[in-house]
């Protein structure tokens, strides 16, 4: 009698895996079981038809897993994604609060000073457009050197084609007519 059936029922009636550590483990034994299977099909004479039925079966075996371990990620993305959602209301209620703040403060200041922040973000701005600037720079200097080498192969193409033009060689004669043969006639 074959024990599969059996095993799927009772991992149908056990409660499901809540961690994915059990689940794991689950899998893991599913697997172990299915090598064994598999290295008695191999012993037999109709070894793909044996094989066949046992993806078939490990397939199936393994469904139940695979769709908690979907659920189990969408739970912990769904608790990421609160905690996130979390974080940045936290974060809004306490800009408010510093906003609400500050107010009368900014009333009696003509103008504030800038946060230490601000001033690394313009000198990062400055550095970047000194950058990118750099790179312009590299970049015509590369077209330049491109169309120098451009005009370069026009001149060698020119100086080539003169040369064969210089050469005055007369055209070879052409070859002799092949003799009429008598099946031609």
């Amino acid at each position: 009698m074959n024990p599969f059936p059996l095993l799927l029922l009772a991992a149908a009636l056990a409660p499901p895996p809540a961690t994915h550590a059990e689940l794991a483990a689950e899998r893991a034994a599913i697997e172990q079981r299915f090598d064994k299977e598999r290295a008695a099909c191999e012993q037999r004479f109709s070894v793909s038809a044996c094989l066949e039925d046992l993806r078939q079966r490990r397939h199936d075996a393994l469904a139940p897993l695979v769709a908690r371990e979907h659920e189990l990620a969408a739970e912990e993305r769904r608790r990421r994604a609160e905690a996130q959602a979390q974080r940045v209301r936290e974060r809004e209620q306490a800009a408010a609060q510093s906003a609400q703040g500050e107010a009368p403060r900014r009333q009696r200041a003509a103008a504030p000073p800038l946060p230490a922040s601000h001033a690394v973000r313009s000198h990062d701005a400055g550095q970047k457009a000194g950058e990118i600037r750099q790179a312009e720079a590299d970049a015509a200097q590369r077209r330049e050197r491109a169309r120098e080498r451009e005009q370069r192969q026009q001149q060698r193409v020119a100086a080539h084609a003169a040369k064969e033009q210089g050469r005055s060689k007369p055209p070879a004669a052409p070859l002799p007519l092949p003799p009429a043969s008598a099946a031609s006639r």
